[in-house]
């Protein structure tokens, strides 16, 4: 579900630099408002972060299930994931 999720957002942060990239053009050339370039970018910002968001969770899930596969009880595997994946210690 993760995976599908982040693959939509993705999917959605792409289309907005094409997008974007017309809006600004048009309004700075022509007497296109620029609201729809705010918006396109704004999207595309949004789309962008819920993609690391859900990417970092999915990579999270994954280390925890390894941990937790390999005999780390289940809240040593998810202390451990927390750090590893903040950078505050190494990950196993």
């Amino acid at each position: 579900m993760l995976a599908l999720l982040g693959g939509i957002f993705g999917w959605v942060w792409l289309f907005s630099i094409p997008f974007s990239i017309w809006y600004l053009v048009s309004a700075v050339f022509t007497d296109a408002p620029w609201s729809r370039f705010f918006w396109a970018a704004g999207i595309g910002f949004v789309s962008k972060n819920m993609l690391r968001g859900f990417e970092a969770n999915k990579n999270r899930v994954a280390l925890e299930a390894r941990l937790t596969s390999n005999g780390v009880p289940e809240e040593a595997a998810r202390e451990l994931a927390f750090r590893a994946m903040n950078g505050a210690g190494d990950a196993p």
